[in-house]
């Protein structure tokens, strides 16, 4: 009740309180929001005051005053900016990621240039065309699927034939697709086959504890250095999760469509340089989408870090803001993240730029075609109006930030795999 010489407060919440984990649809489930101050902490404040001569007289003088909000204790439970260990890690694993690919290309194109006698008297010192080290592959990989048929049978004797006869036919498809089929379409199926092995994940209830620690991003840390770098393994593998069927297959489609295109424009080398023997192409599409995964979620990362977590720690700080109950329900909240989106958007834009002439169709539309550049261009620019305007339906700067890997991709990438497959041993085809 107002009385003499009564103050007008509003108090925070402990900070534990201040950041709620709320669920959201976008594949990202909890989140981080600021708590709303409780009504009821607000006692009579929102009734009016009546101005009458006889009321004012039993009231007093009255001094509102706002009480400050931050003390020692609140201070140390708030998350505090995320900024190197996550650029460290990414920049790592990138580095990485390109370093053990042209690795095993350059080993895997090696062994087979020893096996065709390159540079031997009978080639005339010449070495071996890509295409028939592919075909020697080709047809190593047969005999080897065709050994492990017939071991499969004594392998699952103990199923039954009405189980086992399914098993065998199932992997004389897989194992013949895999064979026959483009590499361009063999790489993105398989990334795609791992990635409905997390979704499936997703869906099993007693997973979920898991599956939210190691397969959601977490931009905002509560925690020391420790709990920092376990966050960073996220960047990577949140990159690879689906927790909604409407997303992994949206995503599915979208990979399979243009990392096919992707990989055939990776598959071509750079003309002004010298050609370098290469068996495969799939560990360069790999590297490739894991860095424009990593680009895509650090730049989400650091953009919350270094853009949103500083206002919404200076609206938990401002006792002004938070004089209305509504101001911090009202602050955007800070969403973890997860999806291939960010990595497709890289592919996207890439193979807008290598193949302009190409037509795209709206995935509910398909009897819609427009050319790949404006779709992209209008993609794009519904990311920036996003990061604008602070939607949080979709992470707007993990697809824009795919979307310029894919553009500086497509300008330098192809000449920095020919530089690092060459430093690593790559073999100049004579």
């Amino acid at each position: 009740m107002f009385g003499a010489g009564s103050r007008l407060g509003v108090r925070l919440a402990p900070a534990a309180r201040a950041f709620r984990q709320h669920p959201r649809l976008t594949g990202t489930t909890p989140f981080f929001a600021p708590a709303p101050v409780p009504r009821a902490d607000l006692g009579q404040a929102t009734r009016p005051i009546h101005s009458s001569s006889s009321f004012l007289a039993r009231l007093g003088k009255i001094t509102p005053r706002r009480v400050a909000v931050i003390n020692g204790e609140i201070v140390d439970g708030l998350p505090r900016p995320s900024i190197w260990r996550p650029i460290v890690f990414a920049v790592g694993l990138t580095l990485v990621g390109f370093g053990l690919g042209a690795v095993y290309v350059n080993r895997d194109t090696n062994v087979w240039l020893n096996r065709m006698g390159s540079g031997s008297a009978w080639r005339f010192g010449r070495d071996p065309s890509d295409r028939d080290l592919v075909n020697a592959a080709r047809m190593h990989r047969v005999k080897r699927a065709q050994e492990t048929l017939n071991t499969l049978p004594k392998v699952l004797n103990w199923l039954p034939d009405v189980l086992l006869v399914p098993v065998l036919r199932t992997y004389v498809i897989w194992e013949e697709w895999k064979i026959n089929a483009p590499a361009a379409h063999v790489a993105p199926a398989i990334l795609i086959a791992g990635m409905g092995v997390i979704f499936l994940a997703w869906q099993v209830p007693s997973a979920q504890p898991f599956m939210k620690r190691w397969f959601l991003h977490h931009s905002v840390v509560l925690g020391g250095p420790r709990a920092e770098w376990r966050n960073c393994v996220t960047m990577f593998t949140s990159t690879l999760s689906h927790q909604s069927l409407a997303h992994f297959a949206f995503n599915s489609i979208a990979l399979y469509s243009f990392g096919s295109a992707a990989y055939m424009f990776l598959a071509s080398q750079p003309p002004e340089y010298p050609h370098e023997s290469t068996i495969t192409h799939t560990p360069h599409f790999y590297a490739f989408l894991l860095a424009a995964g990593m680009c895509s979620s650090l730049g989400s990362h650091l953009f919350n870090n270094v853009v949103r977590l500083p206002r919404l720690l200076r609206t938990l700080a401002s006792p002004a803001r938070l004089s209305s109950a509504h101001a911090l329900a009202a602050h955007q909240a800070i969403l973890p993240s997860l999806g291939a989106s960010g990595a497709i958007y890289g592919a996207l834009t890439m193979t807008a730029l290598a193949y302009p002439d190409s037509h795209v169709s709206i995935i509910f539309l398909p009897f819609i075609s427009i050319p790949i550049g404006l779709g992209v261009a209008g993609m794009v620019a519904v990311d920036i109006i996003g990061i604008w305007r602070g939607w949080a339906m979709f992470d707007h700067v993990a697809h824009f930030c795919g979307a310029i890997f894919g553009v500086v991709y497509y300008k330098w990438g192809r000449k920095w795999w020919w530089n690092v497959r060459k430093r690593l041993g790559a073999h100049i085809r004579q």
